[in-house]
């Protein structure tokens, strides 16, 4: 890990604590990007603060600010953080930048979902752990999916005729008058259409675009479009708060609880094959868990709440 000040990492800091408060953080973006120009070393400081960061996602919020806190007050602490949770801290291994995630202009924690009525009155819904830039310009309406998951409800645009992209680090998808979702991987993105239909246009613009269709979804990535496959059902009830499965095999079910949920939840292989069907409330994981042990020969082991197991019973 390269060596820093402790000025330059209380700053780091400060930036970062001042950018996570909705009361400050707009603000706030003006001053951070002044200080972020400014010196090639702060960059980096924030870069690796970032990294850091995204090591302790899965730690709860209550319990990460005060960790940040103190990394404020004490340049030890901050390495000693990083050495503890594995030394150096690896950058650039996410399709987006870190800074870009932290400073988008709408993000969601994990387990939190919204809904957002966009300038030409489309309707925006954002899944958990997402981070996305609304960026109307006057040729084009431009949404920017940097981490997570999206679905739209387009509008006709009341300014002209512009227009309706989401743009990721893969590519980016036209609208052709549609309701349709974007989920951003790693190394890939992955489309699903609900009405009407779609362009998808890898990144590499020697790649071919792709129309997508109603009741169809496909996963890409900067350079190729796979084959499309169809949607699954239920699979945009995330924005009513249902996790739907049908006939689906425990360990993909687990793995996408997990995605509403901090910390760690995996599924043993052993009993990864079960089936199982069903709508759950994410507003409780604790009680689809519950369900699941229930309805399937399985038990959750938990050592604390941030470290759960699905394992044979």
């Amino acid at each position: 890990m390269s060596e820093f000040s402790p000025d330059i990492l209380s700053a780091a800091a400060r930036w970062y604590v001042a950018l996570q408060d909705p009361d400050s953080a707009r603000q706030a973006r003006t001053g951070w990007q002044r200080w972020l120009d400014a010196d090639a070393r702060h960059r980096d400081a924030w870069a690796q603060m970032l990294a850091l960061q995204q090591r302790l996602g899965s730690v709860p919020g209550d319990l990460l600010l005060p960790t940040l806190q103190a990394a404020r007050q004490q340049r030890r602490r901050f390495l000693g953080l990083a050495v503890l949770l594995g030394g150096g801290v690896a950058i650039g291994a996410a399709s987006a930048p870190p800074w870009r995630v932290l400073a988008a202009d709408l993000r969601t924690q994990t387990g939190e979902r919204r809904t957002l009525m966009l300038p030409d009155g489309g309707t925006l819904y954002v899944n958990t752990a997402s981070a996305v830039d609304i960026d109307y310009g006057p040729a084009v309406r431009v949404l920017r999916l940097h981490q997570g998951e999206v679905l739209v409800q387009t509008a006709a645009d009341t300014a002209g005729h512009r227009p309706f992209e989401i743009h990721t680090a893969q590519g980016r998808i036209r609208a052709l008058g549609t309701r349709f979702s974007v989920r951003v991987e790693p190394g890939a993105a992955q489309v699903a259409v609900f009405q009407d239909a779609v362009m998808v246009q890898p990144a590499d613009p020697t790649a071919p675009a792709l129309r997508l269709g109603a009741g169809q979804q496909v996963r890409f990535s900067a350079q190729a479009v796979d084959t499309p496959q169809p949607v699954a059902a239920g699979q945009s009830e995330w924005i009513n708060g249902k996790l739907v499965a049908i006939d689906q095999p425990l360990g993909e079910f687990i793995a996408e609880l997990s995605r509403y949920r901090s910390g760690s939840l995996s599924c043993d292989p052993a009993v990864a094959h079960l089936r199982l069907s069903g709508a759950f409330r994410l507003s409780d994981t604790d009680a689809v868990l519950d369900n699941v042990a229930a309805s399937l020969p399985v038990k959750i082991r938990s050592r604390t709440r941030y470290w759960v197991r699905v394992e044979p019973r």
